[in-house]
């Protein structure tokens, strides 16, 4: 079933955070409140799909690109609603927000073939890596890989160079990675602390480390 979009009010989006008990737990305020859109779940064979568009509202927080939200607010005819959380997709005042889920088994992913990782060179270390895959139409958003990685930027050596990219070292992996997987995003923290984020790459390697590369254009 593909997604059937429903009109929603008075919603609000706030961070998500895993919580697992115990202790004070988190104070989470929203960054978006008041806001209108639309909202939809929908499946497609394996894949469930997930989409948030919003317009007008107040921007009472930051909202980051890649980064993982949930709402509440109420359907047309008054009835409440949460949102399975989701990728925040666009930033701009009248932001979106999707996640694609595979509920395919793990033990029923093919083989992929092998793909010779070039040599490349360590540019600069990053911690806090998150990896993800963007799905194209039909599907929403993106699905989740690695989490809590640590790695570093890289660039293979042949050019000057012509290819750049990421190493995961470390990381909990929560979906299989196939090489060849392209539209990988990852984002992660240098040494300063800043984000940096890498987008339009491709599996090459699902070993350790992970390798992810992306022409220089």
């Amino acid at each position: 079933m593909f997604p059937i979009p429903v009109k929603v009010t008075n919603v609000k989006v706030y961070p998500y955070f895993e919580w697992h008990g115990g202790g004070v737990g988190p104070v989470i305020l929203p960054v978006v409140d008041n806001a209108t859109g639309s909202y939809s779940v929908g499946t497609l064979t394996t894949n469930i799909f997930y989409n948030l568009n919003l317009t007008g509202g107040q921007r009472t927080g930051t909202l980051a690109v890649h980064g993982r939200y949930f709402a509440t607010g109420e359907t047309e005819d008054g009835s409440p609603f949460t949102t399975h959380w989701m990728y925040c997709l666009n930033n701009s005042d009248s932001p979106t927000f999707g996640l694609t889920v595979n509920m395919r088994p793990g033990n029923t992913f093919p083989t992929p073939a092998p793909i010779a990782t070039p040599p490349y060179i360590v540019l600069s270390a990053l911690t806090d890596i998150t990896v993800s895959q963007v799905f194209p139409p039909p599907a929403i958003g993106q699905t989740l890989l690695i989490t809590n990685g640590t790695g570093n930027i890289i660039a293979t050596q042949v050019g000057t160079p012509h290819e750049t990219g990421v190493e995961i070292t470390t990381g909990t992996r929560v979906s299989h990675l196939i090489v060849g997987s392209k539209n990988v995003i990852i984002t992660g923290k240098n040494k300063d602390g800043s984000l940096v984020t890498l987008g339009g790459l491709t599996c090459i390697s699902v070993d350790e480390p992970a390798v992810f590369l992306r022409e220089l254009v």
